[in-house]
């Protein structure tokens, strides 16, 4: 059986991929893990092959959004010709568009989707606006992993920085996200923007450096408070 976790809320994907691990060790079955790292078919084809002592396995291909194109349909072409009796995982710190799910008509498909009150927060982002934005992001924050904000936050300024400079054509998004995104940076100045993801960066330098003085969400309402 075939199952693919994907989508951006990657906490709790990565969540029930860790609970299905721990309940596969529990029953003494092996975990194999196939990564982007040094990937080579003939890895997934081993662990798809039938095991010499009969043992059950769980096999996942782990971070499947960091595989080329031509390497997911690779192992696309391997699973579908070489059905295993295992229990398999594909997992992804993103969604997946719809071209790389068809490459595997049979599978369960579970998409992981932030919390609404983030995206509203994330459109509600102007210089002019900070005290909307303060709200919503508490709002975000009592229903997200601060981590996960940050990430889509940073996204977000990253994407705004790209229009703002009239490469909007880079940006890999519906009509109707670009023309979000075009209103959206009129908000904003350029430098605006840029200072905002220099601040941004540096949040995160010390939040995994361990000299931020106090917590990540404490931060990111710092951040929002003084745009």
């Amino acid at each position: 059986m075939l199952t693919i976790l994907h989508g951006e809320n990657t906490t709790t994907s990565r969540n029930v991929l860790n609970s299905l691990v721990v309940q596969a060790q529990k029953k003494q079955q092996k975990v194999a893990r196939i990564t982007p790292d040094g990937f080579q078919i003939e890895n997934l084809t081993t662990v798809l092959a039938p095991d010499l002592f009969n043992q059950d396995k769980l096999i996942i291909i782990d971070h499947f959004q960091k595989f080329s194109p031509s390497q997911q349909q690779n192992i696309a072409h391997q699973i579908e010709k070489n059905p295993s009796q295992y229990r398999l995982i594909i997992w992804a710190g993103k969604k997946l568009p719809t071209k790389t799910l068809n490459l595997f008509p049979k599978k369960q498909d579970q998409l992981f989707k932030p919390d609404n009150s983030l995206f509203l927060f994330l459109d509600s982002l102007s210089a002019n606006n900070r005290q909307r934005s303060l709200v919503l992001l508490n709002q975000a924050l009592n229903k997200e992993n601060p981590g996960l904000i940050f990430h889509l936050l940073a996204g977000r300024v990253e994407d705004l920085i790209i229009v703002a400079t009239g490469h909007q054509d880079q940006l890999k998004k519906a009509p109707w996200q670009k023309n979000r995104l075009i209103a959206q940076a009129k908000n904003f100045s350029l430098p605006q923007l840029k200072t905002f993801l220099e601040q941004l960066i540096l949040l995160d330098y010390h939040q995994k450096t361990g000299q931020l003085p106090y917590s990540l969400e404490f931060g990111l309402e710092l951040l929002i408070a003084s745009l």
